[in-house]
């Protein structure tokens, strides 16, 4: 039952906090509260109760591979979004995210490790961001997007716990950071409002997810060790 409801009730309450705080807030910030990890958070959770520390601890991990595929998805769609629709973008830059996280499970093998390999991509990919209209205003959410938002998380916190045996910790932890909520909106902008609302909240996520990867989750290593081995 506790499965359950951190299933059910984690995430969506995550995402309609996040959005009424973009609501009252500004689209602009939109990029900035996209950067906190509202998704992995329940999964991880999820992933705890269903296999114990040695698992969550091993997924946390493997967050790091997803995170990195993150960076390589943002700089993939912003560079073809200079010349391509959002559909070619949004499937290149997933492919990019899918390929990533598979291969770099078996390269990044420890918390620290994982850390470095981010910051030194990050720091790249940020410092050769496309140019593009800084100052344009960025759109407003449409209110449907938040069903959408929270149906997505349902089906990525559910699938991954399902299969969670089969993939591991390390691809569980990885797949989780797969960038949902960034898809959806980034891919909605770029197709109601052109390329360059896409590009900014990418700009604008970029910038912030250093919060996570620096911060977040080394805590949340070092919390896992110290929690119950569980199952």
């Amino acid at each position: 039952m506790l499965v359950l409801a951190v299933k059910l009730l984690f995430a969506p309450v995550f995402i309609v906090l996040t959005y009424l705080i973009q609501e009252r807030f500004g689209a602009r910030l939109g990029g900035a509260f996209m950067a906190v990890p509202f998704i992995v958070v329940p999964i991880l959770v999820v992933l705890y109760l269903q296999h114990g520390r040695a698992f969550l601890t091993e997924a946390i991990t493997g967050t790091y591979s997803g995170q990195i595929a993150m960076l390589l998805f943002i700089a993939v769609y912003a560079r073809l979004s200079r010349r391509r629709g959002w559909v070619i973008c949004l499937a290149s830059a997933t492919a990019t995210f899918l390929v990533a996280a598979v291969l770099l499970q078996y390269m990044v093998t420890t918390v620290w490790l994982g850390v470095l390999s981010w910051l030194l991509l990050w720091a790249v990919v940020l410092g050769t961001f496309i140019t593009y209209d800084r100052l344009a205003t960025l759109p407003t959410a449409p209110r449907w997007d938040l069903v959408v938002r929270i149906g997505a998380a349902l089906v990525l916190v559910f699938s991954i716990s399902l299969i969670a045996d089969q993939l591991g910790p390390r691809l569980s932890g990885a797949l989780a950071m797969y960038p949902v909520m960034t898809s959806i909106m980034t891919g909605f902008n770029h197709q109601r409002f052109g390329a360059t609302a896409a590009q900014a909240l990418l700009h604008g996520l970029t910038q912030y997810l250093v919060v996570a990867a620096v911060v977040f989750f080394p805590v949340a290593a070092l919390i896992s060790r110290a929690l119950p081995a569980g199952p």
